[in-house]
């Protein structure tokens, strides 16, 4: 049952009485009994592994039943449009989760993981860290988005970018050698749905998710300058390992 060879057992026993420097069985030629130091033994080893199950019953009971808090640390718009479904989708296998939504469009949710600040993170797939786990996501499309005026200007172009450490819309220029003014000053905001009210006031042109574009444009006069050209980034879920992935783990990431 164990694996182990008789003579395994033998040894494994003789160790033990030596450590307790006392003998445990008494050898007959019907076998082997129990001394009374090997009976008070078994009822020790048989009230630890009781204590075991119960202990461990509990930690079990408590997962399921205690409340539970999720941490995500996303973008603006991939929260509004990805995450914040979730609740609605696990709330019935998993009512006693609830979520902590970090709406984060920086760059030091790595750092947040690290640090045990958040559980995930939504970054672009080369972002994420070897030591992590993670899943890929579906890829997602970045356009050049601007106003009525921009329409036909396609030169030195008034930028709109979330900080001055965004990438995506110098990343976007560059693959399209598209004429603009590095050195130029430019506007800041850093709420990524608040960008299209600024695209749509002629105040420049921004580099936007495909996605949330086609999600807003009904409600914004704005216009993708470039319907040919996009840059598409790989996206991907990551949290730090762990020796026993919690059950309602495995179902976030299924859901996303």
């Amino acid at each position: 049952e164990l694996g182990l060879t008789p003579t395994a057992i033998t040894q494994r026993i003789r160790s033990l009485e030596k450590e307790l420097n006392t003998s445990l069985f008494i050898r007959t030629k019907k076998g082997m009994n129990l001394t009374d130091s090997g009976q008070k033994l078994l009822r020790y080893v048989q009230s630890r592994e009781e204590l075991e199950q119960l202990v461990i019953s509990e930690i079990s009971e408590e997962s399921i039943s205690n409340p539970i808090s999720i941490r995500f640390s996303a973008s603006t718009f991939y929260t509004l449009s990805r995450l914040l479904p979730l609740p609605c989708k696990l709330a019935k296998n998993h009512p006693n989760l609830y979520f902590d939504f970090d709406v984060n469009d920086s760059d030091d949710k790595v750092y947040k993981v690290k640090n045990n600040l958040t559980d995930f993170i939504i970054i672009p797939r080369e972002d994420v860290p070897l030591e992590f786990d993670s899943k890929l996501l579906k890829n997602r499309r970045y356009i050049l988005v601007g106003g009525e005026e921009f329409k036909d200007k396609k030169t030195n172009l008034t930028i709109i970018d979330y900080s001055r450490n965004d990438p995506f819309t110098d990343m976007f220029l560059k693959k399209f050698n598209i004429n603009y003014d590095k050195n130029k000053d430019r506007h800041y905001i850093n709420n990524t749905l608040m960008i299209p009210k600024m695209i749509e006031d002629n105040l420049g042109v921004a580099v936007l998710d495909e996605d949330h574009f086609k999600a807003i444009k009904k409600d914004y006069k704005i216009y993708n300058l470039f319907p040919k050209k996009f840059y598409e980034i790989e996206w991907a879920i990551a949290w730090m390992p762990r020796l026993e992935t919690p059950h309602y783990f495995k179902e976030i990431v299924k859901n996303l």
